[in-house]
């Protein structure tokens, strides 16, 4: 009978520690996956505020021979849609491909924000993008430009192919429902 008893009670504690490591265990895997898509968010805002801190007041050519503002709300793609296109100066310290301008554009396509990168500032004929996920899942992505003559804030620029946005803010919704608004001047680049 005390035999019984101690598996009985043995028994009980075995489902209340199997209870308590599950709970510890999800919460982990929960804590991990919100820590991975803040982590992600971040890498993502901190890409786009380097293309904009890097930007050049050089318009591009595009590959159908157009020619494309130094920043813009229009990709100049077909079946592109709306986002941010840029002309952004190399990195001095890389010694390859990555040191030369280039044309830089972000667009959200379904639920994931794409970063489109050009070999150079101008556009060979038929010349596709290296398109790169950098950040998903998410619900929406704008940009709004702030308008250097009359202070005034717009959702498409160029104000001419010569004029750079004063500052460029990019709202992101994540698909969990949290905005994120970043604000970059570009003032001080002009």
């Amino acid at each position: 009978m005390e035999l019984l008893v101690a598996l009985a009670i043995f028994a009980i504690l075995s489902g209340f520690a199997y209870r308590s490591l599950t709970a510890l265990l999800e919460s982990r895997e929960a804590l991990a996956k919100e820590s991975r898509k803040w982590r992600d968010a971040s890498l993502f805002v901190g890409r786009v505020e380097r293309d904009l801190s890097a930007v050049l007041a050089r318009p591009a050519i595009g590959p159908s021979g157009t020619e494309l503002a130094a920043v813009s709300s229009s990709l100049g793609m077909v079946q592109a849609g709306d986002g941010l296109a840029l002309t952004r100066s190399g990195s001095p310290l890389q010694q390859s491909v990555l040191s030369a301008p280039q044309r830089v554009a972000y667009r959200l396509a379904g639920d994931r924000i794409e970063r489109l990168a050009w070999a150079g500032v101008d556009a060979a004929p038929r010349e596709e993008p290296a398109v790169v996920t950098v950040l998903a899942p998410v619900r929406a992505l704008s940009f709004r430009f702030l308008d250097p003559r009359s202070n005034e804030w717009r959702t498409v620029w160029p104000g001419g192919s010569e004029l750079l946005p004063a500052a460029v803010e990019m709202t992101v919704e994540l698909a969990s429902g949290e905005r994120i608004v970043r604000l970059v001047d570009l003032a001080r680049m002009q």
